[in-house]
């Protein structure tokens, strides 16, 4: 049976063994997974930032910040950030794909210095930006949860935290904005976990390592770096 990337768009979900078999050898079919995670994620900024009650949205950012600062810097803020649509839009339409190309720049240089440092055969730049692209693609099922849940929700006051709807903290802990761990929890997503899963599954075909020694090296960046913001935290 041919393959195509439009295949391998619903094999990443459905059959991941195929689908890295097949990206493997089809690394320009990246820009369809880098693309559509890009303008899922954009497409919903717009549509909340272009139609949320900036109003609210501005008093209820500030509220989040009040447990970091005094009454008299709370006063001084409220006087000079002043919250506008532009700005916002602006930072969706830039600051997205810029975001998401350096997590993936990020991520396909690690995986391609650990794939060389275990001696696994060879895969290239290219390979491993596709590798890390494909496995990012839950993301769109996050950014399609949020859109839903915005449609349903009642009014154009809701935050952004609310509408995060496979967040651990939104579904599970429930720990409010203000607090010293909303942060580190609310990175914490089912869609971070689905991406994690993918990620060892493929390093273990790839580089034919076991699922264990996959999961560690997939693994390590991502504990290291929580264990060092709960160490910061507790400081």
């Amino acid at each position: 049976m041919e393959t195509s990337a439009l295949s391998c768009l619903a094999n990443i979900f459905v059959d991941p063994k195929q689908a890295f078999t097949d990206i493997r050898s089809h690394t320009r079919w990246l820009w369809y997974p880098f693309v559509i995670c890009i303008l899922a994620a954009i497409a919903f900024s717009l549509w909340y930032f272009l139609t949320v009650d900036m109003n609210w949205f501005q008093e209820q950012t500030l509220a989040n910040l009040a447990h970091r600062f005094s009454a008299e810097q709370m006063d001084q803020m409220r006087q000079h950030m002043h919250f506008s649509r532009s700005r916002f839009v602006f930072g969706a339409l830039i600051g997205t794909p810029l975001a998401f190309g350096a997590i993936y720049l990020l991520q396909t240089v690690y995986f391609l210095l650990v794939s060389k440092l275990i001696g696994s055969e060879t895969q290239s730049f290219g390979q491993w930006f596709s590798f890390t692209a494909w496995t990012s693609l839950p993301n769109v099922v996050a950014s399609i949860g949020s859109a839903i849940a915005y449609l349903f929700s009642s009014g154009k006051a809701v935050s952004l935290y609310q509408l995060d709807v496979t967040s651990l903290n939104t579904l599970i802990f429930r720990i409010p904005a203000g607090s010293h761990w909303f942060n580190l929890v609310q990175y914490l997503h089912l869609t971070l976990f689905w991406t994690l899963g993918l990620m060892i599954y493929g390093f273990a075909l790839w580089t034919k390592k076991s699922i264990g020694k996959s999961a560690f090296l997939v693994l390590i960046p991502y504990v290291l770096i929580f264990a060092v913001v709960v160490i910061i935290k507790l400081v």
